[in-house]
């Protein structure tokens, strides 16, 4: 009998494993396979105890420590055959030997350079979601092999998981008689702090839905942003409004509530081109709280957070609002109609999410033992 191949899932952080779980759910079943799992020691508590908790009821083997020289040395005693991770920021080198095959599983697709800018040199292939995605990282000097895939996360919305959905729907307890609006703010440059108090009093016709950051719960500040501001505000939103649902934490994977939400709001996110997966409707808040510099120096802001060429080209198939005063009408349109777009949109979905089929995990899973086998 061949020895199994060993694979570790590094969830770096607790927002990498949604893109993982498609694909760590397909291993775990199969023979072939023994799969482990590890999260950094370097985040704060309440992360790594969440994360760790989610990696313990799964199938396979959890490595960890609390030192991270330790759990670096853990990890590379294994004798890996594979290594999947889902950011390159790190000294992958030191978790892995030369004979590793060392993968990334992106954690998001959107708007912002850090796609392409998160390359590190170690890395021998990487699945992408969309073949514009393939030609957008060749255009920006990435030489990692690439594989398309299409979008691995995003596998359960098509593969008939509807009363897994239906039951998260039911938990939240939302008004059966009203149209449900997830909002989905990205931590920097987000739209929360301009709306404040004032998105519970604009959204009573809806159900709303807020899904943050994950750094909004787990970080006070990054990069120069209050995150304690949206913290409190998020709270207290959900505190003073019984029609906003705030997830908690512990819903670290947003796609059940792309299901059972009628409509999508948010800023420069990669949620954009996830939403329209199921060509369902998505508002753009074009208000941001933005720091001082980018303020006096907006190409700062594209340079470093966004990509411009892709933050325009949404207004194609997305609805926008450039304030405060234009959401409500613009909600109201965007449930109305549904479509800004219909014919730009299934162009987005076609070019950004190579084949909506539910079986991006089998192809990362055969293209894996492609490489092995060779």
């Amino acid at each position: 009998m061949k020895p199994q191949i060993s694979i570790l899932f590094d969830a770096y952080h607790l927002y990498h494993l949604a893109q993982f779980e498609p694909l760590m759910a397909l291993l775990e079943k199969d023979d072939r396979f023994d799969v482990y799992y590890s999260t950094s020691s370097e985040n704060r508590k309440e992360e790594i105890e969440l994360c760790s908790s989610v990696l313990l009821k799964r199938r396979g083997q959890f490595v960890f420590h609390k030192d991270e020289n330790i759990r670096c040395e853990k990890i590379k005693d294994i004798g890996l055959d594979v290594f999947i991770c889902g950011w390159s920021r790190y000294d992958i080198d030191s978790y892995v030997n030369d004979n590793t095959l060392v993968a990334m599983i992106y954690h998001g697709i959107g708007v912002k350079p850090s796609y392409w800018n998160d390359n590190h040199p170690r890395l021998d292939l990487r699945f992408v979601e969309g073949e514009y995605r393939i030609n957008q990282l060749r255009e920006n000097g990435v030489s990692t092999d690439l594989s398309l895939t299409g979008y691995i996360k995003l596998d359960p919305l098509f593969n008939n998981e509807s009363s897994y959905f239906e039951d998260k729907k039911k938990l939240l307890g939302l008004n059966e008689s009203k149209q449900t609006i997830l909002y989905a703010p990205t931590f920097y440059p987000s739209s929360l702090e301009k709306l404040g108090m004032k998105l519970g009093d604009l959204s009573k016709e809806y159900n709303l839905i807020i899904k943050p950051h994950m750094w909004t719960y787990y970080l006070d500040s990054f990069g120069g942003v209050n995150l304690k501001r949206q913290r409190k505000l998020i709270y207290n939103l959900s505190e003073k409004f019984d029609h906003v649902k705030l997830l908690s934490p512990d819903e670290h994977n947003i796609i059940p509530y792309y299901s059972i939400s009628d409509l999508l709001l948010t800023d420069a996110s990669s949620t954009i081109y996830e939403m329209i997966a199921l060509s369902k409707p998505v508002v753009v808040n074009r208000f941001y709280q933005l720091k001082l510099t980018h303020r006096i120096f907006q190409k700062r802001l594209y340079k470093r957070r966004l990509n411009k060429e892709m933050n325009d080209e949404v207004e194609n198939f997305c609805f926008s609002a450039d304030n405060i005063k234009q959401l409500p009408l613009v909600l109201d349109k965007a449930i109305k109609y549904k479509y800004k777009n219909i014919v730009s949109m299934r162009e987005y979905q076609e070019k950004m999410l190579y084949k909506l089929d539910g079986q991006a995990s089998n192809r990362a899973r055969d293209e894996i033992l492609r490489r092995l086998k060779n």
